[in-house]
């Protein structure tokens, strides 16, 4: 599974993103209580807690100059002359003087947050002047995938295609092989053989059984070829519809959110229960997966049959991930005649649900800043999902890539991805 790049562009002041992501000035400003004097006679005393320092929104003063002790005029109270808060009350004189005036109010900023305390940080360290204000680099593994093969094993997969020289069973059995093992580091996949038996007879109760016989699990390639080549085409009947709710039921029961599909691959008709009912089931049970959130890819084993066609097509579209139908190419499953078509068809099918889907835990300080870069490059934001990367949901908790550049993520070895957050009105710095 790929991964990707971690790292912090540290900002590193207190540690407080909220700090970060608010730039400062660099100057700070210091106020002076006045002190109130006495004209004739009077002692001159000081305020006593006028004169703070205010930093960023610093400390009131909180009364203005003291009164003379005897028969002074206190010509001004405390004074803030630039960053304090005003003194409360003026200076009195007790015997002829007059009052003092109160103190004015400085221009700084605002009064620090009750219970707390204003902290300057330096225009050095961020803000405006400084590009990687706020930025920090997340490492996220993408979302793996999980899929499970639906794999028909009925004896009519021994007979050779028409103009064939092998059988269908040693057609899908080497591409499907093949394909799970080239895919096993961005598929977790599983296997769910059907029908179950031999020489039971057609739709028998011991043919339909819920027996999942490889679960899906991550890097499980080696379990599920073993089981595949371990099996011989021979079971009697074809029951589609049940071998898709036993898969569905074996999904619903894996508690993660990753993306999840069922795969399947079938050379005829579904045949249990009897009669037409057989499709009608099938077609309503692929249905109840998709909307289970499970799509169903449909692969057609040498099924040419007008019948079997038109059949196969109603599975393909409510799996819900259809072929597109052309007047050239009237299936909308894929269908597969030779083993070079197999292959080709299930390498279209895998490279479709490879995920490039990130978490975001957590979800982007301001949204409309986050960055994505893949070896050196930005990806940039498409919310077409054609060619870039969009969010996948309102509450920005992940996010998804598409087009070539998920291509690129999936194929090529060294895909360092990092994940960029940043603040406002500060634009993420692009790879050098």
């Amino acid at each position: 599974m790929r991964r990707l790049a971690i790292g912090f562009v540290g900002l590193g002041v207190l540690g407080l993103l909220s700090s970060a992501c608010s730039p400062s000035s660099a100057s700070t400003e210091t106020t002076t209580g006045g002190n109130s004097a006495s004209t004739t006679g009077g002692s001159s005393n000081t305020a006593a807690t006028g004169g703070t320092t205010a930093t960023t929104g610093g400390l009131p003063a909180t009364s203005g100059g003291s009164t003379s002790t005897t028969g002074g005029n206190a010509t001004t109270g405390g004074s803030s002359t630039s960053g304090g808060a005003p003194a409360s009350t003026g200076g009195s004189a007790p015997k002829g003087g007059a009052p003092g005036g109160g103190g004015t109010m400085g221009s700084s900023g605002p009064p620090p947050p009750i219970g707390g305390f204003a902290v300057t940080v330096p225009a050095s360290a961020i803000g405006a002047k400084d590009p990687t204000c706020g930025v920090q680099a997340f490492k996220r593994e993408r979302k793996p995938t999980e899929m499970i093969l639906v794999l028909d094993r009925s004896a009519s997969m021994k007979d050779k295609p028409a103009n064939g020289t092998m059988a269908k069973w040693d057609i899908v059995k080497p591409a499907i092989v093949g394909v799970i093992q080239a895919t096993n580091t961005s598929l977790s996949w599983g296997l769910k053989l059907y029908p179950e038996g031999k020489d039971t007879g057609s739709c028998e109760p011991e043919t339909i059984v819920p027996l999942i016989h490889v679960p899906v699990a991550a890097n499980n390639a080696t379990t599920v070829i073993a089981a595949i080549n371990a099996t011989t085409p021979e079971g009697d009947g074809t029951p589609t519809g049940d071998a898709i709710k036993f898969a569905t039921d074996h999904l619903k029961s894996r508690m993660n959110d990753n993306p999840k599909f069922i795969l399947l691959a079938t050379d005829g008709d579904p045949s249990c229960p009897d009669g037409d009912n057989a499709v009608t089931y099938a077609v309503t049970n692929i249905a109840a997966a998709l909307s289970a959130g499970f799509p169903t890819f449909v692969i057609g084993v040498d099924t040419s049959k007008d019948t079997s066609v038109t059949r196969l097509n109603q599975m393909a579209m409510a799996g819900g991930r259809p072929r597109p139908v052309t007047a050239t190419s009237p299936a909308a499953f894929y269908l597969a005649s030779t083993q070079a078509d197999l292959t080709m068809a299930l390498q279209q099918i895998t490279g479709q649900v490879a995920s490039c889907v990130f978490e975001l835990t957590p979800p982007p300080p301001v949204p409309d800043n986050i960055a994505v870069d893949f070896n050196g490059q930005r990806t940039p934001h498409d919310p077409t999902r054609m060619n870039g990367w969009e969010y996948t949901s309102a509450d920005h908790t992940s996010l998804q890539v598409y087009g070539s550049y998920c291509d690129k993520i999936k194929t090529e070895a060294m895909n360092a991805v990092e994940i960029k957050y940043g603040c406002p009105n500060v634009p993420i710095p692009v790879p050098m």
